[in-house]
């Protein structure tokens, strides 16, 4: 027994922080920023307010923790997909595109979570910097698997400018998906996608890099 107490004491502090970081969240989801304080977070997660102050500083640096926490956590389930997938760059991005279209990322509540971390970038430094780390890692795994496939197809695309592509189509159809699930399913933006990374392997998507102005 006296051998597990220090364990436990150590893993409880993190247990409290990820419980107050999902309440969040689930704030976020459901009243918006403006919605979420302390007094609102603390009732999600059925504790006082004095220890969300205990555990955070305040809610800005709150909200930053559940900005950094969602991006691992959609992490956590595109890697599982691609360690799931076909070890080849084809088969792994068209993985990434059925992971980008399945729980959880078409869980209804991340939409209203991501919308507020957006809005932010544009005038938080901190939040502005996390969202520059959770894309350059997304968009660099990506990169890299259209390098692969540029290389083992002898596709002339500019690996760079193909993500830019990719990116930019899974986005808006996730974003518009989410917005009202009735416009397309989410089987036939999966549709989509593959059909242009289809597309592209025929060599049909030939933007190569620009020497800068």
């Amino acid at each position: 027994m006296a051998d597990k107490a220090p364990k436990f004491t150590r893993d409880l502090p993190e247990a409290r922080r990820r419980q107050l970081i999902e309440a969040t969240a689930r704030s976020l989801a459901r009243h918006g920023l403006e919605g979420t304080t302390v007094r609102v977070v603390a009732a999600e997660a059925g504790v006082s307010p004095g220890l969300v102050r205990h555990h955070f500083a305040g809610m800005h640096d709150l909200i930053a923790e559940t900005y950094r926490w969602t991006g691992k956590e959609l992490d956590k389930s595109l890697r599982a997909a691609l360690a799931a997938a076909a070890p080849t760059p084809e088969g792994q991005l068209h993985a990434f595109v059925d992971a980008s279209f399945s729980e959880p990322m078409l869980d209804t509540d991340l939409l209203g979570v991501w919308l507020t971390f957006w809005s932010l970038t544009r005038t938080d430094s901190e939040i502005h910097a996390i969202h520059g780390k959770v894309y350059a890692g997304y968009r660099r795994r990506l990169e890299e698997l259209l390098g692969a496939l540029a290389a083992e197809k002898k596709l002339g695309f500019d690996p760079r400018l193909a993500t830019l592509a990719f990116t930019a189509l899974l986005d808006g159809l996730w974003l518009e998906h989410c917005l009202d699930s009735t416009t397309f399913t989410a089987r036939e933006a999966a549709l989509i996608a593959h059909d242009w990374l289809d597309s592209l392997i025929a060599g049909n998507f030939m933007a190569r890099a620009r020497v800068k102005a």
